[in-house]
């Protein structure tokens, strides 16, 4: 069986629609969402999960690691009537983000991380070797598979550095037509990086 995002095994991430039941840990717990290649559905992947997750009562931080700032302006663009329930950092032009947002650990509850395609950065390769979850989004478009086979391969290297990060695969625009299904049949039988039930 597939896990959830119910439930990840071995983790002291507890998923419920969304919501993080933490274990004993004073500091925050770190998930970043990166893929090798653009348009795979990062930036929303990031928001939802930040935004679910304040609105639920988690002191979160969503922090934008991608130059484009699409996660910036997302939230920016919020009405004043109903802000974003998370706070945001754009740490895109920082040398050392690494350093940067372990300034944070001690003040939040959950950081997103929001990593620019790692075709074109380093960022997802320095936010992995911090982090205790790893999402890759699939979105449905040509050249998935690939980008997913990449961005795997990034994180079972960061393995070997942080051998407690879980790695996670999540389906994105899950669109019933022939490609779409094909992609998201072959990607569940990886047992190294598992699929979550919960689709977006």
């Amino acid at each position: 069986m597939n896990p959830s995002i119910n439930s990840l095994p071995g983790t002291c991430f507890s998923f419920r629609l969304g919501k993080i039941l933490e274990c004993e840990k004073m500091t925050a717990k770190i998930v970043t969402v990166y893929n090798q290649k653009g348009g795979s559905g990062k930036t929303t992947t990031s928001c939802n999960l930040a935004g679910v997750l304040g609105s639920r009562g988690y002191k979160t931080l969503l922090v934008d690691l991608d130059e484009q700032g699409t996660a910036t302006l997302s939230v920016g663009a919020a009405p004043d009537g109903r802000p974003f329930p998370a706070a945001i950092s754009n740490l895109s032009r920082s040398p050392r983000p690494d350093r940067e947002i372990a300034k944070f650990v001690d003040d939040y509850d959950v950081i997103v991380i929001d990593c620019p395609p790692a075709i074109r950065s380093n960022a997802p390769s320095v936010a992995l070797l911090i982090s205790d979850l790893a999402l890759i989004p699939i979105g449905a478009s040509g050249g998935n598979l690939w980008a997913v086979q990449e961005a795997k391969r990034l994180g079972l290297n960061a393995q070997t550095t942080n051998p407690d990060l879980l790695l996670r695969s999540i389906a994105n625009m899950d669109q019933k037509v022939t490609i779409v299904r094909q992609i998201f049949q072959a990607v569940p039988d990886d047992t190294e990086v598992p699929m979550l039930r919960t689709r977006l």
